[in-house]
């Protein structure tokens, strides 16, 4: 009896493992913050992080990057190549608490509250509720 129980959780866990889809199995890699993140993490309330000296959002709740292309905007979980030479750890993040899927919603009074330090080589990170401090 016990050999039965064994062999049929065992062909169980075999159907299983061959019906999900592979996406799936793989999606592990994605899991937990992205490479450039601190270290300590953000707090619960951010959703958003957004960097002025380049113009584009990372969604840290989907795991995905917004930014502007050529059809408007965009949504993708690779950084377009674009981008591709920034070293995310050094430039400036503004953390974002905003309730959203879109905060490209407000990107023109993100540009204007949290100004691009890029041409004065100041590179520092931001915290708060969508506000420097």
């Amino acid at each position: 009896m016990k050999t039965k129980l064994k062999l049929f959780g065992f062909a169980m866990f075999l159907t299983l493992m061959f019906a999900m889809p592979s996406s799936a199995v793989c999606q592990e890699k994605r899991n937990g913050p992205p490479p450039w993140a601190p270290a300590h993490g953000y707090r619960a309330k951010v959703r958003h992080v957004y960097f002025p000296d380049y113009n584009f959002y990372y969604d840290l709740q989907k795991g995905v990057y917004i930014y502007l292309g050529k059809n408007g905007w965009q949504v993708n979980v690779n950084l377009p190549s674009l981008f591709g030479s920034i070293n995310l750890k050094n430039t400036l993040k503004v953390e974002l608490d905003l309730s959203t899927d879109t905060p490209q919603k407000y990107n023109s009074s993100h540009i204007k509250k949290y100004k691009s330090k890029k041409k004065n080589n100041k590179e520092t990170s931001s915290k708060g509720n969508g506000n420097k401090k």
